[in-house]
């Protein structure tokens, strides 16, 4: 009999933190942060992937030699060490949700392999597929 009375507040604190009308029978999926899309410049040890956004302020901008053919510049670059497995290869075309903030793991870097300072990032609903066209093929 204690059980049940115990589990009726947490069932109705479940559904409010869950965004659900608690006079309605439907829950609202809370808002999605907006769909976002770079292009992969390289995968570092000292900043994780770097990723070169399209049509975006954030991210910073970065002078660097990536490929050893001398410093170029690039703007509106991020770093995120969001896991992404074989979409790390320079020149892919990433679509995704970004999130401030993020943390790397501890690494002995023995090459200076990326500017410091990049703002770091975390990634969510990544696709190679562009945000208006994806259905149901997300990698995340």
């Amino acid at each position: 009999m204690k059980t049940n009375l115990l589990l009726a507040p947490l069932a109705a604190l479940t559904l409010l933190t869950a965004g659900c009308d608690m006079t309605s029978t439907t829950c609202e999926k809370p808002p999605q942060p907006a769909c976002t899309s770079g292009t992969v410049l390289r995968e570092t040890c000292m900043a994780g992937t770097l990723i070169q956004l399209d049509n975006s302020r954030e991210g910073q901008t970065i002078q660097f030699d990536f490929d050893g053919t001398g410093v170029k510049t690039y703007h509106h670059v991020i770093s995120t060490y969001t896991e992404l497995d074989a979409l790390t290869q320079p020149g892919t075309k990433l679509h995704f949700s970004l999130t401030r903030g993020g943390t790397g793991p501890e690494l002995q870097c023995l090459a200076y392999d990326a500017p410091s300072g990049i703002p770091k990032y975390t990634l969510s609903n990544i696709s190679t597929i562009a945000c208006d066209d994806q259905v149901h093929t997300q990698h995340d």
